[in-house]
């Protein structure tokens, strides 16, 4: 099985749909965000604050994202002017405790990013808000309020950092694993994807295999009823032959039987002749008084005469045994 990985474009086309859908939820929050520091203008009369420090957070992460749209560099921003509405809204509340968990609330809604460093400046701009302004209020400086307490020793500030630290940190293991869950996933899909393109593929070979036997099944089929009809056809002229033959066969016995009578007749037929010329020959020798060339004649036609009543004693006697064998 092939490793597959996700590319330079794969990252970039997961992050990018990572950000949308992250910037379509956190916009409006923003926007919120703002209108909540107007909301809370009206109990201790920061108007200024509200509408000064709240559209300058909003125009750093407009312009910041419309000047580099390509960049992540707009989150960063984000990070930084949650963790001052976190500020003002505890300035504008003169240090309401309740306003401190605007940075837990900052902290929660940057995880949709999956971006865990987003959260180190949200803590860092924490630190320094909450250490410059708990200084400058227990220093003595009017209108400065980091809370309603009338005092706090250090201990209780090194706790109060020590849990927002833990929630960013939680928030950004949370940023951290759900991003790598991510990934996962687009592996896991994209794994998924090439796996069942390989089984299209494969199933498109498989489709044009089997396509190309049942082409050559036909073909066979076609060519065993050729080969059935040519069969077909030699045994019909095999049996149209053998009756051909065995007709023929019947003729010619039939045909040698009447030659072998006609023969055997005409043998008889001239035996008979033949029979009195050998009996006449037979008297002549009884005749003395024969001039020489008479006796010479006579001694032929005797000769001519055994001769052929040899030749046909051998004919009749090859009928009979031609006879015998049928």
């Amino acid at each position: 099985m092939d490793h597959y990985t996700l590319s330079k474009t794969d990252l970039q086309r997961l992050y990018k749909d990572i950000y949308s859908k992250a910037d379509k939820i956190i916009e409006p929050i923003l926007g919120a965000m703002f209108l909540f520091g107007l909301l809370i203008a009206f109990f201790y009369d920061t108007w200024l604050i509200a509408i000064g420090i709240g559209s300058l957070n909003m125009l750093a992460y407009v312009i910041t994202k419309k000047m580099l749209p390509e960049s992540n560099l707009y989150q960063y921003i984000l990070s930084v002017i949650s963790a001052i509405f976190a500020a003002q809204y505890i300035y504008q509340m003169h240090g309401m405790a309740e306003m401190h968990f605007w940075v837990f609330i900052s902290s929660t809604l940057l995880i949709i990013y999956q971006n865990w460093r987003l959260q180190l400046p949200l803590i860092l701009m924490v630190y320094l808000h909450h250490g410059l302004f708990a200084y400058l209020q227990y220093s003595g400086y009017s209108e400065v309020y980091f809370t309603q307490l009338a005092y706090m020793d250090l201990t209780a500030f090194l706790f109060h950092a020590l849990l927002a630290t833990g929630v960013c940190g939680i928030s950004a293991i949370w940023g951290y694993t759900t991003s790598k869950r991510t990934l996962q996933d687009a592996l896991n899909i994209k794994t998924l994807s090439a796996l069942q393109e390989e089984l299209r593929q494969n199933a498109c070979k498989m489709d044009e295999l089997n396509t190309h036997l049942i082409q050559v099944n036909e073909e066979v089929h076609l060519k065993n009823e050729r080969l059935h009809a040519s069969e077909e056809e030699l045994r019909q002229i095999n049996e149209n032959l053998n009756a051909l033959v065995a007709h023929r066969t019947q003729a010619l016995l039939k045909q040698n039987q009447k030659l072998l009578q006609h023969a055997y007749i005409n043998a008889h037929k001239v035996r008979a002749p033949l029979a009195r010329i050998l009996g006449l020959v037979h008297l002549f020798d009884y005749e003395t008084e024969w001039k020489e060339n008479e006796k010479i004649l006579i001694d032929h036609l005797n000769l001519s005469a055994r001769e052929l009543d040899k030749i046909l004693k051998e004919v009749s006697l090859n009928l009979e045994m031609a006879e015998f064998k049928e």
